[in-house]
């Protein structure tokens, strides 16, 4: 499984097949030898990872904040959708150009994480949005077959 770790501005990439710069080594549940470029590191998960794929990792001793990327949700960055589940964000925007084929919510309904929402065609495919956290739908502006940019305001959430 390809995974990316990022933090500050630095991303290292993570494959089942060794690289030429990066061979990463288990040496017990959440400790690794990293091998880069010659240099072995020893790297131990301290703590997490959270439900944003953030964790606290020991670096030869050094601790350091970053953030873990699956397959997953390097598909979901990659498309300009997020996996961070904040309940600060109070707006479910489109996250790409597409069209609402239905909607699966209303205003006054709560949902829990993980709900579905709606679905958008988007890209000639299917794309089921669900809840990032649980909260009370304040509105819906987005209508079945209506067509959205990228940005548009789908769904909001009460404070």
């Amino acid at each position: 499984m390809a995974m990316e770790i990022r933090w500050e501005n630095k991303i290292i990439q993570v494959s089942e097949h060794p690289s030429s710069n990066w061979e990463w080594t288990r040496q017990a549940d959440g400790v690794f030898q990293v091998k880069i470029e010659g240099k072995n590191y020893i790297v131990e998960a301290i703590e997490g990872p959270d439900p944003e794929g953030k964790m606290i990792v020991s670096v030869e001793g050094v601790e350091r904040e970053v953030q873990v990327f699956d397959e997953r949700a390097l598909l979901l960055d990659k498309m300009g959708m997020s996996t961070i589940d904040t309940s600060a964000d109070l707006q479910l925007c489109a996250p790409m150009p597409g069209k609402v084929l239905s909607v699966l919510v209303e205003a006054g309904q709560s949902v829990e994480a993980g709900d579905s929402l709606l679905v958008l065609e988007a890209m000639k495919m299917e794309n089921v949005i669900k809840a990032a956290f649980s909260a009370i739908i304040e509105d819906v502006p987005a209508k079945s077959g209506m067509a959205v940019e990228k940005g548009e305001l789908l769904v909001a959430f009460e404070a």
